[in-house]
């Protein structure tokens, strides 16, 4: 039985989403119990002296996730909603995410710090999220972001952390490691394909008779269905377009969904725009259907045993992804269900990988560590 790893003042993991930056986390204290928040993903360069006025009076009333700021020596960055409502921020899709990953990690620090009470001098263990085409760049990530915690200030002063075991997990990795427990002697005699399909990526995670490797990653997550409703359209914003497009009931779409996106000041036009837009959306969504089956046909293993299909747009295509494939056995989000408690924005089945992989890294620094399977990532761990 492994010995438990010395623990630091908190454990947190972070899944770097293309659309909000998900964070389970919990102090080390014995009788403590596990929290999460979400934070929007936008990161807006600022002046720290601006940042200040919009926080410096709200700090006893907005949770901190809303008013994040970070400023490390003469960069500073609001983050989440302040970045967002304020500074006019939008989603970042086109550069690498741990880019401004060590941002959102920063504020997400601040945050947990606040929750948590912790003195400004502490220490965390820290594991990420990233789509498998990045997970080579964990090593540059982790060094910018333990330069940056040396001393870094924050809407409630100077924060200096101190950056204990630190690890990488490719997307799917927290599924793959609960559908691991669940199965149990049969992981190791099957073939199976993790698919995760988010806002930003697809991404394969293949297990081949409990051997993980390395996955695959493309950028076909749900904002490639949005730019296919653009090309159809004018002058909608992608991120509001992809909100009213992923709350719509496909099924039964109607314009009281897209109402509020349209730009005509006369109630006969925006109808008409409306009805335009649900038109560009069934054509976009089969185009898109279409072109995310074939990739993940070509990357995944022609035997496999069993496909897992994980994440919001995955969900959003179940009915064409369960048809497409339907010879394979199939399940959905590994059966795991994210505990109310920790759901407090209503996210269900797009938290579960972030939160399967909280449950096996927080079990790492537990008093007894019981044997599991060990997730593909990359680590360093401090001494």
């Amino acid at each position: 039985m492994p010995r438990p790893r010395k623990r630091g003042d908190a454990i947190a993991v972070m899944d770097f989403g293309g659309y909000s930056t998900r964070v389970f986390y919990q102090s080390t204290n014995p009788s403590s119990a596990p929290d999460s928040f979400v934070m929007e993903a936008p990161v807006g360069a600022v002046s720290q002296e601006l940042a200040k006025s919009y926080t410096d009076g709200n700090l006893s009333s907005a949770a901190p996730e809303n008013i994040a700021w970070v400023a490390v020596g003469s960069e500073c960055r609001a983050v989440g909603y302040l970045a967002s409502s304020q500074f006019n921020a939008h989603i970042g899709l086109t550069g690498l995410k741990y880019e401004d990953a060590v941002y959102k990690a920063l504020a997400a620090i601040w945050v947990i710090s606040c929750r948590l009470q912790l003195e400004s001098k502490f220490s965390i263990e820290l594991a990420v999220m990233l789509p498998p085409g990045e997970l080579n760049d964990s090593q540059q990530f982790f060094e910018l972001l333990s330069h940056a915690l040396k001393s870094y200030e924050t809407p409630t002063g100077c924060l200096k952390v101190k950056l204990g075991t630190r690890q990488a997990f490719q997307e799917g990795s927290g599924i793959c490691a609960m559908h691991c427990q669940k199965l149990g002697e049969a992981f190791s005699k099957r073939a199976i394909a993790y698919m995760m399909v988010g806002y930003r990526n697809a991404s394969v995670l293949i297990s081949a008779r409990g051997a993980v490797g390395k996955g695959k990653t493309s950028d076909l997550g749900m904002v490639r269905m949005t730019e296919l409703v653009q090309e159809r359209t004018s002058g909608y914003n992608a991120a509001r377009l992809t909100a009213a497009i992923a709350k719509a009931d496909f099924n039964n779409l109607s314009r009281r969904h897209l109402l509020p996106l349209t730009r005509a000041r006369n109630l006969e036009q925006r109808q008409k725009e409306a009805d335009q837009l649900i038109e560009a959306i069934k054509l976009a969504r089969s185009d898109y259907a279409g072109m995310l089956t074939r990739w993940l046909t070509e990357v995944m293993p022609p035997d496999a045993d069993e496909l897992v299909f994980c994440g919001g747009t995955a969900e959003y295509l179940k009915p064409e992804l369960r048809d497409y494939f339907s010879v394979y056995p199939q399940s959905w989000h590994g059966d795991i269900e994210v505990p109310q408690q920790l759901d407090c924005h209503g996210m269900g089945i797009r938290l579960a990988d972030a939160y399967g992989a909280f449950c096996y890294f927080s079990s790492l620094f537990a008093e007894a560590v019981e044997s599991q399977v060990p997730i593909e990532g990359k680590e360093v761990v401090s001494v």
